[in-house]
């Protein structure tokens, strides 16, 4: 297992003020994911409404962040950078299959769910993964399934999310629009 050092649990966190939001006490389904640039190094959250969405983001961004197996070395921490994914409802898809399945997503929208399989993919994972069929053996290989041999029985969910990302100039985010990146520096 990677060893912390300890140097980085006392980095500098600084504070903001809270807003004035009745947001932040609803309970909310949200996934908090850490990059360092493009790289995604952890990740965690909830698609079932557990937590008020403040209390959620920042245990999932704990837990997410320090992951022993993400070495949080002083040198790496600074470079890290949050997304932080409000997930809105589940919708049943009316289609099953991989190949149906594919051909119902949109690209760069649609979050999917594999709930069966406990396996999710978050609107920003098609950064990484374009094309819908690519996007969804990924996801099918985290569920440990396989599209040759589980693929014509296969059903999802898709969901949309809102996403809000801090500015970090070093490491822009790629495909996040100029909307969300503007939400994001409204957070700071």
């Amino acid at each position: 297992m990677a060893q912390r050092e300890p140097a980085a649990l006392d980095l500098p966190l600084g504070t903001v003020e809270r807003p004035s939001d009745p947001r932040l006490d609803a309970r909310a389904p949200v996934y908090v994911s850490w990059f360092d640039g493009h790289e995604l190094v952890g990740s965690l959250g909830s698609i079932e409404p557990w937590l008020p969405l403040e209390q959620a983001v920042a245990r999932y961004a704990a837990h997410a962040g320090l992951d022993a197996r993400v070495p949080a070395t002083r040198a790496r921490w600074h470079r890290l950078s949050a997304e932080i994914s409000v997930l809105g409802l589940p919708q049943d898809l009316p289609v099953a299959g991989f190949t149906a399945i594919c051909e119902s997503l949109s690209a760069g929208r649609d979050g999917v769910l594999l709930a069966r399989h406990h396996a999710v993919a978050l609107p920003t994972a098609w950064r990484q993964t374009p094309r819908p069929r690519d996007f969804m053996v990924a996801l099918m290989r985290q569920a440990g399934l396989s599209p040759e041999h589980d693929g014509a029985k296969l059903r999802a969910r898709t969901f949309l999310a809102e996403t809000f990302a801090e500015p970090n100039t070093a490491h822009p985010r790629r495909g996040l629009s100029a909307e969300a990146q503007a939400l994001g520096a409204q957070l700071h």
